[in-house]
């Protein structure tokens, strides 16, 4: 097994265990999980599209547009844990993860065949799309559940 598997897989086992221990906090924000994962995927295939990115290592070989570890199990459980412990200071909060989550993605880029950029685009790319993506999905949360209860 490759070491960019083994990464796959403590990651996913990882994001597994967050949901098991903080499940019963977490139930409310399934749906912006799922929604994240949905706009994870949308924008993996308009990457594909324009060639911005691939996955040579995948855990799901198969599946070539979409990282599963990353589009199916790591961003919407990303998401969920955002909106649900979000202080009142997002902008601080977002700069944190995304900075975060930007420097895990660069490293992977850089140092595994995980993901490997191509046409020009580059790590500061994906900050402003993980800046931009965690307002969607709290926008999402808050329309999903506008007066308190979901529409």
């Amino acid at each position: 097994m490759s070491i960019d598997l083994l990464i796959q897989y403590i990651s996913i086992l990882i994001a597994i265990i967050a949901v098991i221990v903080a499940r019963k906090e977490l139930k409310r924000f399934i749906p912006v999980g799922l929604f994240a994962s949905f706009y994870a995927n949308i924008v993996c295939y308009v990457a594909n599209y324009f060639e911005w990115w691939e996955f040579p290592i995948r855990v799901l070989p198969g599946v070539r547009d979409i990282s599963f570890t990353t589009n199916v199990i790591i961003v919407p459980i990303l998401a969920m844990f955002w909106v649900r412990y979000s202080p009142m200071s997002r902008i601080k909060w977002t700069l944190l993860w995304t900075t975060i989550l930007t420097g895990i993605e660069y490293l992977a880029e850089k140092y595994t065949n995980m993901i490997v950029y191509h046409n020009g685009y580059n790590w500061y790319y994906s900050y402003i799309l993980w800046l931009i993506s965690w307002f969607i999905w709290y926008s999402f949360h808050k329309w999903f559940y506008k007066d308190g209860k979901p529409h």
